[in-house]
Formats: structure tokens, sequence, C-alpha cells
């Protein structure tokens, strides 16, 4: 459901696009024999809200890593992935969501893969799913 809107925001950035081909934005795994940069988005948790009439709302975390072979590369990367998702809110793929919010950022290298990666984790509240 959400992570539709996370593709869809990410691809729908023209200045992260110039930097990982958007047929380089994947869920949850990145494709064999890809060249690098890559990004994976994943859906780390939710938290459904009820009253006494029901569903209200989810509470969702999501997290976005980005990989490339050069730091430099990584850190526009990262930037552009937060410039595109950060304090957003609207109705993409019929799910209605508010403030999508940075929470953490970690960052790594990969001494297997000679690859480094940024992981950026936001939060942000669904309120409809159409």
């Amino acid at each position: 459901m959400f992570g539709k809107v996370i593709s869809t925001l990410l691809k729908a950035n023209g200045s992260l696009t110039a930097l990982v081909a958007s047929t380089n934005i994947y869920p949850y795994v990145i494709n064999e024999n890809v060249s690098f940069p890559a990004i994976v988005y994943t859906i780390d948790g939710i938290e459904p809200e009820y009253t006494k009439d029901g569903w209200t709302s989810d509470s969702l975390t999501f997290s976005v890593v980005s990989f490339s072979k050069n730091y430099s590369d990584l850190q526009d990367i990262a930037t552009q992935v937060r410039a595109a998702l950060e304090l957003i809110s609207g109705t993409t793929e019929g799910v209605t969501y508010w403030n999508i919010l940075l929470t953490a950022q970690s960052e790594g290298f990969g001494i297997d893969d000679d690859i480094y990666f940024n992981k950026l984790t936001f939060e942000t509240e669904i309120t409809n799913y159409s």
C-alpha cells in the first residue's frame, strides 16, 4: 500500500533521478547485476490507531537505503531522498498521509561489496487507503 507512495515520490523527484535512475529504485531488495547507485525502500513497522468506531489512522515507519560506490555521490543522493520525502503530505496512489518526518539516519560501508550505504528512516500518519 504505502510502498507505491514511496516509489512514486522518489521517482517524481527529478533531482534524485538525475543521480539514480528510476529503474534503480526498488522495494526491499536490489535486482541482480544492477549497476550502482541504487535505492531500496522498506516498510519497517505500522501502528494502527482505533477508536470505539473503528480504525482512524496508521503510524507508519519506513526506510530508504541508498547505495553508491562513491561516498560523495552517496551524500548527494541521500540529500535528494530527504528532499523528496521530508514534510510531504498529500494523497498519492489513493493513500492519504500527513507530514513525512525524518526520524533517523545511519551510514556504513560494505567491505565485501565495496559499497557505501546511507539509511534514512521516516515516519508518517496514514488516514485513508482508497
